[in-house]
């Protein structure tokens, strides 16, 4: 081989690293042009750094420092956000999660105390009560105590996803899913070196968990995460330097002995003026797109020194393609099915105007499926009194093909 043609094969493996490194150009506007929502938090609010959409109600989450956790309730007429919850009192929290959208509880992660906390709260926030803790500093997690540069984001992901992937244990070697009753895994984005932490939580008992793994990303400081359900994909902010997002698939490579997540795309976080210090991400799920809201961020400062705090960015391209249905192309033939009522109580009709018999499989919000009917006729009526309030997806099946795929609230 020529020295000529050495130097050119050198020259490309290099460009191809330098590309497959790149970061993106953030895939909607900046941050001035997004929506400003900081004048819907009480003015003396601080420190805000984590976030978490929840699709079912149309609320955001949202933790700052010292304790304060606010939700806000956003109206589809008047495209606007409404304070309708707030407490001061949960130590330190840094970022919010929730298994379950239709349910009254929610997740934080709290630096101070390395705990992962479970609240439950009155449907009108009036009170808000920690149930269950989860210490992550005691056997069998190993992460230990790093002080201000602790776990700052989580996120929950569900087993049915875990799955579909294959999701490997960096402790074990093997596929793993969840065992303590939660249906998926908790994911804690940590400061120190910016690994993921995955850990298998019992929701139902104190410091009753498991060991997952731990997960090189692309940054050396990882601040919040979130976990787009329709398409599979897991969202990491890097708060260095420059602010970065990180899309991940959560597939798997072993780096120098350590299991690193596949990067599919990575992105410059469009810095506010001043202080550039973004820690909180949300995001709500890519499918439908007539529900799709967007993603929102929130940055470290107080409000009543800058009142421009969190942004709405309505308009967003995320990444990836629908998973739901678990094919790669679905035709919803909504001519030949139709589905009511929507929102249903107990009785869900289906009507076919072909002469065929058909199938339904009805799933949860964390993918599991919880009702079955086979060899139905043209009209068909499915009790569902027994299932809890919230976001179920139905999908129909004739003559081995899947025919209709669609939302319905369960209240």
């Amino acid at each position: 081989m020529n020295s000529k043609l050495k130097y050119l094969i050198a020259l490309a493996t290099v460009v191809n690293v330098i590309c497959s490194n790149a970061q993106s150009a953030w895939p909607g506007v900046q941050w001035a042009s997004a929506v400003n929502l900081s004048a819907a938090y009480p003015s003396d609010a601080i420190g805000l750094s984590g976030m978490y959409w929840n699709s079912y109600t149309n609320r955001l989450y949202t933790i700052g420092d010292k304790g304060y956790f606010y939700a806000l309730q956003y109206n589809k007429t008047t495209n606007a956000y409404t304070l309708i919850g707030t407490n001061s009192s949960m130590n330190g929290p840094e970022a919010v999660t929730m298994v379950n959208d239709s349910l009254n509880e929610f997740y934080t992660i709290d630096e101070n105390s390395y705990q992962i906390r479970k609240y439950t709260h009155a449907a009108n926030f009036s009170t808000i009560t920690m149930s269950k803790y989860w210490y992550l500093l005691q056997s069998p997690s190993p992460m230990t105590d790093t002080g201000n540069t602790g776990p700052e984001g989580i996120c929950f992901v569900p087993d049915k996803y875990l799955k579909r992937i294959g999701f490997i244990s960096s402790k074990t070697g093997t596929t793993y899913t969840s065992t303590k009753g939660m249906g998926g895994l908790i994911f804690i984005a940590h400061q120190d070196g910016g690994y993921v932490w995955v850990f298998d939580v019992n929701p139902a008992v104190t410091n009753d968990f498991a060991y997952v793994g731990k997960y090189k990303t692309n940054e050396t400081e990882s601040c919040d995460a979130a976990f787009d359900r329709s398409t599979g994909l897991l969202y990491i902010l890097h708060n260095t330097g420059d602010n970065y997002l990180e899309v991940t698939d959560m597939t798997t490579t072993l780096v120098s002995g350590e299991y690193k997540f596949a990067t599919k795309k990575e992105f410059y976080i469009p810095n506010p003026s001043g202080s550039i210090n973004v820690e909180g991400f949300a995001l709500s799920p890519k499918y439908p797109a007539s529900t799709n809201m967007g993603v929102w961020l929130c940055r470290d400062v107080k409000l009543a020194d800058n009142a421009d705090a969190v942004r709405w960015f309505s308009t967003f391209s995320a990444e990836g393609t629908d998973i739901r249905t678990d094919v790669s192309t679905v035709t919803t033939e909504s001519e030949t099915f139709s589905i009511f009522p929507n929102p249903v109580s107990d009785q869900l009709i289906i009507k076919n105007i072909k002469p065929e018999s058909f199938s339904v499989q009805i799933y949860s919000g964390i993918g599991q499926l919880v009702v079955v009917k086979q060899n139905l006729n043209s009209q068909e009526t499915i009790n569902l009194k027994t299932l809890k309030s919230g976001i179920y997806l139905v999908k129909i099946s004739a003559n081995n093909q899947l025919k209709a795929v669609k939302t319905i609230i369960k209240i």
